[in-house]
């Protein structure tokens, strides 16, 4: 085998080494950009949803009692976040939709969701409308968490520092995540009162 032979071959592996070498540090980089891409495009589809949420709960005080708006209100979101909903702990009831069945996962929706009812005069009503929602993605999700809460309200001498909820369902939830709060408002004109309570929360809620 002469000289130049040699040399070809170590040119062939230093340059294998370089390409593996490469691999090594971009592809983690790539795979965390992948996952943020999908954990943000995953974060914008719920806030879609929990403003719809908010929508539902205000039409729903169109039809309530002034004695049932905070419960049919609740009621509204929860029915739409319920979909939504991530993580839940062991012993919680799936909440039922009337003709539809039970939700899978959905047994968290009551301690995730939370609804205000507020009267801006005698006419017109603002509903808002938080939720916790569970950030699923690996690596993109606890950076998520961990950028929009950096130091936990104070606890940054803790070994996990907590999530925007204050890891409010972390010893909660089977399965941890963290979690990012989403808040929405909608509007609602009532220009008249409902005479008599409907009933409400319906059954399964």
């Amino acid at each position: 085998m002469g000289r130049r032979d040699v040399k070809s071959r170590d040119h062939r592996t230093d340059r294998y080494g370089s390409v593996l070498l490469e691999f090594v540090f971009a592809f983690p980089l790539m795979l965390a950009l992948l996952f943020a891409c999908m954990q943000i495009a995953h974060i914008w589809t719920a806030r879609l949803v929990v403003y719809y949420a908010a929508t539902a709960a205000a039409r729903t005080i169109l039809t309530a009692h002034e004695s049932e708006y905070e419960d049919a209100a609740q009621q509204a979101a929860e029915q739409v976040l319920s979909w939504t909903v991530i993580g839940q702990a062991f012993g919680e009831i799936p909440k039922e939709v009337p003709g539809w069945g039970l939700i899978p996962g959905s047994g968290s929706i009551d301690r995730k969701t939370r609804v205000e009812v507020q009267a801006i005069d005698d006419w017109n009503y603002r509903v808002d409308v938080e939720f916790d929602f569970g950030l699923i993605m690996p690596i993109a999700g606890p950076m998520i968490a961990w950028a929009v809460n950096p130091w936990g309200q104070g606890t940054e001498w803790l070994e996990t520092r907590a999530d925007p909820t204050g890891n409010a369902h972390r010893y909660l939830d089977t399965v941890a995540y963290p979690h990012v709060v989403l808040r929405e408002s909608a509007l609602v004109a009532k220009p008249f009162k409902t005479m008599y309570p409907t009933g409400v929360p319906a059954g399964g809620w």
